[in-house]
């Protein structure tokens, strides 16, 4: 199977104003990342709004998303959810689609933690009913921390476990320590956080990212920079977006991101699924714009 590496935006999922998905925009959200030069994407992860989403909504999504991409790129499918038989459910139904892999967070839910022994077990389930590479998603969201040996352990255990998506603590220093201790368990790492610090992220060994979807041309023409070893230039073309990204992360997340995707014409509505955040009012919709023209993917007006 082809290694998944590069650039792996995750894709919005299109809302219209009645909170119902929106088929055209998706369409039209999926040309635009593929034609702004992605190796692959993904599909309902967190930036997806996947947890805001019911089963039936999600298989629709990820039929109608798999039919439009046509294997024109690899895709990876989030599964999340705190059980495994429903999230391996999930991963089947992705993988009989047509899905590349298959991406998850460890199971918890509200103040429940899943233990490490939990863990492996839940993603053992997932590895049994596969034949696709699963993603383990490293993110502060779960407040689970996983050691890297105990990662790579699953990795040398479980033959499916084949990547990590790092977003917790120090994903450089992570990145780097995987790379010492791997002894081929894995085929790598992705980095996260809005792809805020990818030259670094490469640098440390990570393999790709996954970045929201709003800039795919940008990322990929850093990544080329990086490919071709001009880090300095991939450095300074993408330190203003790096700047946008950030703003992406911890100011207006939560997906109210989306109002760039509509002013560069891409989908109809910043629509979020209810209940939208307090913090999205129009003042903060206006300063996400200036900091977009200031780093030059709007134009200034």
């Amino acid at each position: 199977m082809k290694t998944l590496r590069g650039v792996y935006p995750i894709l919005a999922t299109c809302f219209l104003d009645n909170d119902e998905i929106d088929y055209g925009s998706q369409k039209k959200l999926i040309e635009f990342c593929i034609e702004g030069g992605v190796h692959g994407l993904v599909l309902l992860a967190n930036a997806s709004e996947g947890h805001l989403m019911s089963e039936r909504e999600k298989t629709a999504l990820i039929d109608f998303c798999l039919k439009e991409i046509a294997g024109r790129v690899p895709v990876i499918v989030t599964v999340n959810h705190p059980s495994a038989k429903v999230a391996t459910e999930m991963a089947v139904y992705a993988e009989q689609q047509g899905a590349s892999a298959v991406m998850a967070l460890p199971p918890f839910f509200g103040r429940w933690r899943a233990g490490l022994d939990e863990i492996f077990a839940y993603f053992e389930t997932m590895n049994r009913s596969l034949r696709i590479p699963i993603v383990i998603q490293d993110h502060v969201l779960t407040d689970i921390s996983m050691p890297v040996a105990f990662m790579l352990d699953m990795a040398r255990k479980l033959e499916n476990v084949k990547y990590i998506k790092l977003e917790s603590g120090n994903l450089i220093h992570k990145a780097r320590r995987i790379g010492e201790l791997n002894k081929g368990e894995l085929v790598g790492v992705f980095g996260g956080n809005s792809g805020i610090f990818m030259p670094e992220e490469v640098d440390g060994g990570c393999l790709g990212t996954m970045p929201a979807c709003y800039m795919p041309e940008v990322f990929r023409k850093t990544w080329d920079m990086l490919e071709a070893g001009n880090v300095d230039e991939a450095v300074a073309y993408f330190t203003p977006f790096s700047r946008l990204a950030a703003y992406e992360k911890d100011v207006c997340n939560r997906c109210v991101w989306k109002e760039i995707l509509v002013q560069r014409g891409v989908i109809a509505y910043r629509q979020v699924r209810e209940p939208r955040p307090s913090f999205a009012e129009d003042w903060q919709f206006q300063q996400l714009l200036r900091v977009a023209r200031r780093a030059g993917l709007l134009p200034k007006q």
